[in-house]
């Protein structure tokens, strides 16, 4: 049965009959075999020197080369224009001679770039988060998901994880107005991050204390926003966490402390991409190392010690992206890497004047937020911005000109703040949360 009915089937089954099919639909991950041929293959590079895994890296590299030159138009033509040749490939500085991809490169070419070879459990198409503002549309193979699962789970087996554990997940899917849907493929409940209120605390806390997970999983800005909730309104979940992953968002420091401290647990993390072109696994806190079996990563220099990632995905061939423009940014720290995304360094709220104010320039140490369990910027004009804040029992109309003394003294007065309490802030339509939204453009 192609792999598209297969999930259709899976999403629009009641919840009673999911319960029910939870062993088979589980079965067609961990008995796929792909997922066991890659999670092996990542279980034995563990006794591998080096020498041996980039001779491993290099194959595959070449070999994918050979393949886009055979079957991709794109990449043929490219490969005939610049004079390179896929089966005298030997050397990972000859990547140097293709030209990057980019996005834009990517939406003028995309036929071009599709795979004339028939992909034998076919494929289907996936959006980026468009953080950029113009979301991009690629083509994955259904079989590459289960090659990514197993690069996910090898990670989270570092944390003690099993396959036999069962996560409650955060994070934003299509939930029909109700707060929470099972998930039988990856053992999961997911919850939905948009309803999770002061109001709807008890009720994620019962299905959370009758599901019984062993991890959470999810975006960390949810995780945290649940944790305060938690905290503020002394209640806990009864069952005893092994862990907590965190996912598809930049790691806040403060939000991480905080979520690790409060369910007694330590977290983990990872670094990829709707593309399906890179990922790098969390060696140490905030700091990564990009897998050379998932792809080959090139980091090339912007300015200073900040390079910008360049990425060749091994797993997918419906639509190879070969020297991709991740558009993310990282910064050596001896042999691993801290990653951002190029929106979240210029990511802040602009003063009448064109003054930049970015993260780091609005992370506030005094306690003036104590009784604010979250807040957002919200600007549209210059000079002029709204501070979304939700508030905690213990919040007092004296906090509001507080915090107003305090934003007024971190950017000299030159925007003027709209404090305004609400009961939820604004998530992406995947239920992502960013700090600053702009709906203007700064010339």
């Amino acid at each position: 049965m192609n792999k598209h009915y297969q999930k259709s089937i899976r999403d629009n089954l009641p919840e009673s009959l999911k319960f029910i099919f939870s062993p088979f639909f589980r079965g067609k991950l961990l008995k796929n075999k792909y997922f066991i041929e890659y999670y092996n293959l990542l279980k034995t590079r563990e006794g591998l020197d080096s020498d041996s895994i980039k001779e491993y890296q290099l194959d595959q590299l070449k070999s994918l080369l050979i393949y886009s030159y055979q079957n991709v138009p794109y990449y043929h033509d490219l490969f005939r224009l610049t004079q390179f040749d896929p089966y005298k490939f030997s050397d990972f500085q000859d990547m140097s001679k293709l030209p990057f991809l980019t996005k834009d490169l990517v939406r003028d070419n995309f036929d071009k770039l599709i795979s004339a070879q028939t992909i034998r459990n076919g494929y289907y198409t996936a959006t980026t988060g468009g953080t950029t503002g113009k979301p991009l549309k690629v083509l994955l193979d259904y079989d590459s998901i289960f090659k990514e699962i197993a690069f996910i789970y090898y990670y989270r087996s570092k944390l003690g994880y099993t396959f036999k554990d069962k996560l409650v997940t955060f994070r934003g899917v299509e939930f029909d107005r109700k707060l929470w849907k099972l998930n039988p493929m990856y053992n999961e409940i997911i919850l939905s991050p948009f309803k999770l209120s002061k109001e709807t605390l008890q009720r994620y806390v019962t299905k959370i204390n009758d599901y019984r997970p062993q991890y959470l999983n999810g975006y960390l800005s949810s995780i945290y926003f649940f944790a305060r909730l938690l905290s503020e309104n002394k209640m806990t979940i009864r069952t005893k966490l092994k862990g907590i992953f965190l996912i598809s968002e930049n790691i806040d420091v403060k939000q991480r402390e905080f979520v690790e401290q409060f369910f007694n647990v330590g977290s983990s993390t990872f670094y990829g991409q709707s593309e399906r072109c890179i990922i790098a696994e969390e060696k140490e806190k905030n700091r990564y190392a990009f897998d050379p079996y998932y792809g080959f990563t090139e980091q090339i220099l912007i300015d200073n010690n900040t390079f910008e990632i360049v990425g060749t995905g091994f797993l997918n061939r419906i639509m190879p992206l070969i020297r991709y423009k991740i558009n993310d940014i990282c910064i050596p720290d001896h042999h691993l890497f801290s990653i951002e995304s190029m929106r979240r360094s210029s990511q802040g709220l602009y003063g009448k004047n064109n003054e930049f104010f970015g993260l780091a320039a609005l992370i506030f140490h005094s306690d003036i937020f104590k009784n604010v369990t979250n807040y957002q910027f919200i600007q549209s004009k210059k000079g002029e911005a709204d501070l979304l804040i939700i508030v905690n029992d213990m919040f007092r109309s004296s906090d509001i000109e507080n915090i107003r003394r305090e934003i007024d003294r971190k950017t000299n007065g030159v925007i003027i703040f709209n404090i305004k309490k609400v009961d939820s802030l604004i998530f992406s339509h995947r239920g992502k949360f960013e700090m600053f939204i702009s709906d203007f453009k700064n010339n």
